[in-house]
């Protein structure tokens, strides 16, 4: 398999893992690490303010999702650290946790995007994946009402037979067989 084609299969996969994380239903956490691009060379391991004094912020879709897991009651960004640095979990395939890595949390159904810094965290509240499939959708639905996570579900009422125009029908009809009425002129109605 060439390099191309590996990158399109695990990219997938990456958007698939994400959405899942996204529509799950209990607390739960996404390691978030920078695609190894050209495009993404420069911002790897750099710190917040280096982005930020190259006008520059983390994107979505620079970064693949290497690892998902639930989230325990009082466990927080600081213990998702050291378990990723100390005590990676057996298949965790990623790189231990460092700057530019990205820390996603679902809690009580809100979901919260981290970035590891120099030191700590930085919250990105603009940091928000789009919905692919949802997008995908968009683009290809003949009918907005039917946005349901289904491609094209067609009409959304059953075409009917087409009628012929009103205005064909009147040239197509016969003439009226009665003679016109006649109207009188004004001295016969006794008006001058």
């Amino acid at each position: 398999m060439d390099i191309q084609a590996w990158d399109d299969v695990h990219g997938a996969k990456s958007q698939e893992t994400l959405q899942a994380f996204l529509d799950s239903r209990t607390d739960s956490y996404a390691i978030l690490q920078l695609k190894r691009t050209d495009e993404t060379a420069q911002d790897r391991f750099m710190n917040y303010s280096w982005l930020e004094s190259h006008n520059r912020e983390p994107e979505v879709d620079h970064y693949d999702v290497v690892y998902t897991g639930s989230l325990p009651s009082g466990t927080g960004l600081e213990d998702l650290y050291v378990k990723f640095n100390i005590d990676h979990p057996a298949d965790f395939t990623g790189h231990s946790l460092s700057i530019s890595d990205i820390v996603a949390l679902k809690q009580a159904g809100v979901v919260s995007y981290h970035y590891v810094d120099s030191v700590g965290f930085r919250e990105l509240p603009d940091f928000h994946p789009e919905n692919y499939l949802r997008n995908a959708e968009m683009t290809m639905e003949d009918d907005y009402g039917m946005i349901d996570g289904v491609l094209n579900n067609g009409p959304k009422e059953p075409i009917r037979e087409e009628r012929p125009s009103v205005l064909e029908r009147l040239k197509n009809a016969p003439e009226p067989e009665w003679p016109p009425k006649q109207t009188k002129h004004r001295e016969e109605r006794g008006l001058e």
